[in-house]
C-alpha cells in the first residue's frame, strides 16, 4: 500500500539551511524526520544509512521504529547509534534526537513500511527495493553535458548550417536511437542544482539541493548525514570494476563528485573532503580542474582548510599526476598504461573550447590544457585495461557556466566539443567495447532558448535601440544563420557570422544583449557596495537593455524547470525510452550491467 509522503521533510530542510523556525516544545507530538524518505528506491544489497531524528529535548518513553511491523533493529540485525544536538537560531534553537544505523543493506524485493512513534506522533515511509533485471551491458559511459536542454542542441545543430529544413552537419546526439525525457525536482525545490541532481542519476535517490550522495538531516556535521551507495561504490565493491571521471570543471564540483562522494552541501570545505573521500575509492581515471584543491593551505592560491599536499597523497597511491595536454601524452606513450592517473589542468575550472582556441588571451599561462575529446579517449584507453569491466562519467561542465552569464556562444561551444567527445567514444566503443552502454544526458535545465535571427551589419549600424530591434528578424524573415566554418572542425567561427542566433536566457540580472559573440568572457552585471546588480556597461555597451526578472542580489541566470533529454545506445539502452524522474536513469544504468548487489555479495 502506498504511504503518504513525509510531511516534516520541507520543514527540515528548511532548519538546515538556516531558516528561523520555532523550536519544539510540545513533547507530546513532536515534528519527526525519517532518512531515507517516502518512494526511496533500492536495489536489494546496496549499502545505505537509516536515521530517524525526533524534534524533542528527549526521546519519548513510547519511542519505536519499525520495519513491516517489526523492530528496525531486528529487522536489519543491527543496533543504532544515538545522537543528539540543536539546530536552527541561537536565539530559538530546535533540539533533536537522532539515532541512526550506519551501511545496512537493502532487503530483498519488495515494498517496505517504515513507521516510526514518538509520543502523540506516529510517522510512516514506504521504501521499494526493486526486482533487479538481467542485463548484457559489461561497461557505462554516461555523458553529463551540465545545464543541457534541447533547446541548446537545436541551436547548436542549427548554427552549424541548415538548409531546407536540415542541418547540413547533425550533431552524434542525433544519432541515437533511444531518446527519453527526464524531469529533475528535488525531494524539496521544484528547482535544482547540480550536486542533487548528478547525485539522483549516480545513486537512483532524490536528495535536496546542494546534497552529494546523502539524505540532507540537521545535524551539526556536513559530512555525516546519511549516505545511500553510488553505482560506482557498487561496481567497485562487487566486481572490482575500473572506474573513470572526466569533467571540464574543478574535479571536486557537483557532478564529478556525485560518482563517488558523500555530503550535505557544496561548501569549500566539504569540496576539500571530497579529494580525499576519493582516495578511499581511488577511481583510476581523475580528469579536471581544482588543482588549488590539491595544494597546502600554506601555498599561495590554496583553497584547502588545511595542510595536506594531495598531489603527494594521489601520488604515494599510486596516481600518475599530470598537469597539461603535453604531460597526459607523454603518460600514454610506450607499451604501458598507467594503472591509475590524475590529470589535474587548472587551478580553477578548465578554460572553454573558444578561449583556448580562439581568444587565447582570456587562458593566461594554462595554454597546455587538453580537449574533452582527447580526455575521454584517454580515460577509455586507461579504463579498458581492466577486464571486470568500467563505469566513465564524462561532463562539459561549462555548458552550465556559460549559460549562467548568458555567454550564448562560449555555452554552445561547449556543446559542440562535448558532443565532438561523445562522437568519439561512439568509434572507440564500436571498436573495442560494443558491450558498453552509452547514456547521454543533463542533470538540470537553463531557461535558454532561439526565437530569431539577427542581422548584425544592421543591428551594429542602429543609432537607438528601436534601429537596433528592427534587425531581429522572426518567422520567414528569420531565415538561416550563416556563421562560417571555415578550417571545417564542426564549430561555427562566430566572430564573422553576419546573421547570428537572436538565443536569449529567459531569466537574469538587469543587462544588455547584443546576440554577437563577445571577446571575453561575459560579466552581464556588477554589483554595487550594496550587493545589488546592476548592468555592466563594459558587456555589450551596444546592447539593448533587458529588465531582470531576478532577486536584486542575484547576478547570473540561474537553473530552470524543464525536462532534460536522455540519450541512450547500446545493451539495455530501450529502458531510457519515455518520461521519468532522472533517479531512473541510475536503474537504466543498473539493470544493463545486470547489477544485483544482494546475489553478487552472496547474500
Amino acid at each position: 500500500m502506498k504511504i503518504r509522503r513525509l510531511m516534516f521533510v520541507p520543514l527540515a530542510m528548511a532548519l538546515t539551511f538556516g531558516v528561523a523556525l520555532t523550536s519544539v516544545t510540545a513533547q507530546d507530538a513532536p515534528p519527526v524526520l525519517i532518512l531515507p524518505i517516502d518512494d526511496a528506491q533500492f536495489l536489494p544489497g546496496a549499502y545505505f544509512d537509516f536515521r530517524v531524528e525526533v524534534h524533542a529535548d528527549a526521546l519519548p518513553d513510547n519511542f519505536a521504529v519499525t520495519v513491516n511491523g517489526e523492530d528496525a533493529s531486528a529487522f536489519f540485525g543491527a543496533d543504532p547509534t544515538e545522537e543528539s544536538w540543536t539546530f536552527g537560531p541561537e536565539d530559538a534553537p530546535t533540539p533533536s534526537q537522532s539515532v541512526i544505523w550506519r551501511q545496512l543493506t537493502a532487503p530483498a524485493p519488495g515494498d517496505y513500511t517504515v513507521e516510526v512513534t514518538a509520543g502523540g506522533t506516529t510517522e510512516t515511509v514506504t521504501w521499494t527495493v526493486r526486482e533487479p533485471q538481467a542485463g548484457e551491458a559489461r561497461n557505462v559511459i554516461l555523458f553529463i553535458a551540465d545545464g543541457l536542454t534541447v533547446a541548446m542542441l537545436s541551436a547548436a545543430r542549427a548554427a552549424r548550417g541548415m538548409e531546407e529544413g536540415q542541418a547540413l552537419n547533425p550533431m552524434a546526439m542525433d544519432t541515437f536511437e533511444v531518446v527519453g525525457l527526464a524531469s529533475t525536482s528535488s525531494n524539496n525545490s521544484l528547482m535544482t542544482d547540480s550536486a542533487n541532481t548528478a547525485s539522483a542519476v549516480n545513486t537512483g535517490h532524490i536528495g535536496s539541493v546542494n546534497a552529494t550522495g546523502s539524505y540532507s538531516d540537521t545535524s551539526p556535521d556536513r559530512l555525516d548525514d546519511p549516505r545511500v551507495e553510488t553505482l560506482a561504490e557498487m561496481l567497485r565493491r562487487l566486481r572490482g570494476y575500473s572506474i573513470g571521471i572526466v569533467s571540464t570543471a574543478d574535479i571536486s564540483d557537483a557532478t564529478p563528485a556525485a560518482v563517488w562522494a558523500h555530503g550535505r552541501d557544496r561548501s569549500n570545505s566539504n569540496r576539500n573532503e571530497y579529494l580525499v573521500q576519493a582516495l578511499e575509492m581511488e577511481p583510476e581515471v581523475l580528469f579536471g580542474g581544482g588543482a588549488r584543491r590539491f595544494i597546502p593551505q600554506a601555498v599561495e592560491g590554496s583553497r584547502r582548510e588545511d595542510e595536506r599536499d594531495l598531489f603527494a597523497e594521489y601520488e604515494a597511491a599510486g596516481y600518475t599526476i599530470v598537469t597539461s595536454a603535453t604531460e597526459l601524452n607523454a603518460a600514454l606513450e610506450g607499451d604501458a598504461l598507467p594503472s591509475h592517473i590524475a590529470g589535474i589542468f587548472h587551478p580553477n575550472d578548465m578554460n572553454v573550447w573558444l578561449d583556448r582556441n580562439v581568444y587565447t588571451d582570456n587562458i593566461g599561462d594554462f595554454t597546455d590544457q587538453p580537449g574533452l575529446v582527447d580526455l575521454t579517449v584517454a580515460a577509455l584507453e586507461v579504463l579498458n585495461q581492466n577486464e571486470n569491466g568500467f563505469y566513465l562519467e564524462v561532463e562539459a561542465a561549462s555548458v552550465d557556466k556559460q549559460m549562467h552569464p548568458l555567454d550564448q556562444e562560449r555555452a554552445l561551444s561547449d556543446l559542440i566539443e562535448f558532443d565532438q567527445a561523445l562522437a568519439a567514444a561512439q568509434a572507440w566503443v564500436a571498436e573495442n567495447a560494443p558491450d558498453t552502454l552509452i547514456i547521454v544526458t543533463a542533470d538540470h535545465g537553463h531557461g535558454y532558448d532561439v526565437y530569431g535571427t539577427v542581422d548584425t551589419e544592421v543591428f551594429n549600424a542602429a543609432e537607438d535601440d528601436i534601429g537596433r530591434r528592427e534587425a531581429i528578424r522572426v518567422y520567414a524573415d528569420a531565415g538561416y544563420t550563416n556563421y562560417p566554418d571555415a578550417d571545417g572542425d564542426g564549430f561555427p567561427d562566430w566572430e564573422d557570422g553576419t546573421i547570428v542566433l537572436a538565443g536569449v536566457v529567459n531569466n537574469g540580472p538587469e543587462h544588455t544583449e547584443d546576440y554577437q559573440v563577445s571577446e571575453v568572457p561575459r560579466v552581464p552585471a556588477i554589483a554595487n557596495d550594496a550587493g545589488e546588480y546592476f548592468d555592466n556597461p563594459d558587456d555589450d555597451p551596444n546592447g539593448i537593455p533587458v529588465a531582470g526578472n531576478l532577486a536584486i542580489g542575484d547576478g547570473t541566470g540561474v537553473h530552470t524547470l524543464q525536462d532534460v533529454p536522455v540519450f541512450a545506445q547500446g545493451p539495455g539502452a530501450e529502458a531510457a525510452a519515455g518520461l521519468y524522474h532522472q533517479r531512473e536513469i541510475f536503474f537504466v544504468m543498473a539493470d544493463a550491467l545486470g547489477l544485483n548487489p544482494a546475489a553478487e555479495a552472496g547474500m
